[in-house]
């Protein structure tokens, strides 16, 4: 997979090229995605730890109080297939993680004959989230936000996205954008 910087206000208006950043075919949808975005409190508040206790509590009431998320929201067009695989994995993902507790719970309720055989699917089940996790989590397409804040990289998309996007770019460029 690549990575692509567009403008911060290509990427929230959505005007991108039409083609799906996670295939590379023509685009049916553009999906709204909202990305936290680090902010917060600065980094010379983290010296309160070296204070002790009383630098610890200050520090703690300072993120308790100052320290808030931010989130960005993009849009990023996608084909209707690649839209419905990755919620198909989602469901799924979610689904083990909740299957798992349930199944370890029915075999210590009712363990039966094959007590560790409730066990040994509630482990299957909670691998198998694991799984899709690490699944849905490499094909994610991650936003981030350059230290201006003009700039959004987008990693993890199609090669062919890539090219539409510096195509698309390439007019705007010559014309000073």
């Amino acid at each position: 997979m690549a990575a692509v910087s567009v403008f911060v206000d290509d990427a929230v208006r959505g005007r991108l090229p039409l083609v799906c950043a996670k295939t590379g075919e023509p685009a049916d949808l553009v999906i709204r995605m909202q990305h936290p975005v680090r902010s917060g409190v600065s980094a010379w508040v983290w010296l309160l730890v070296l204070l002790g206790p009383p630098g610890w509590l200050a520090l703690l009431v300072v993120l308790m109080l100052f320290s808030s998320t931010e989130y960005l929201t993009v849009r990023i067009p996608e084909t209707e297939a690649a839209y419905t695989r990755e919620r198909s994995l989602e469901r799924f993902r979610l689904g083990a993680f909740l299957a798992a507790p349930l199944v370890a719970l029915c075999g210590l309720v009712y363990p039966g004959m094959f007590p560790a055989l409730w066990f040994g699917l509630a482990a299957s089940l909670l691998v198998a989230g694991l799984l899709l996790h690490a699944l849905v989590s490499s094909e994610a397409i991650r936003v981030g936000l350059d230290a201006s804040r003009r700039w959004v990289t987008l990693s993890g998309v199609h090669p062919a996205f890539v090219l539409a996007v510096e195509e698309q770019e390439r007019p705007a460029t010559a014309a000073g954008r």
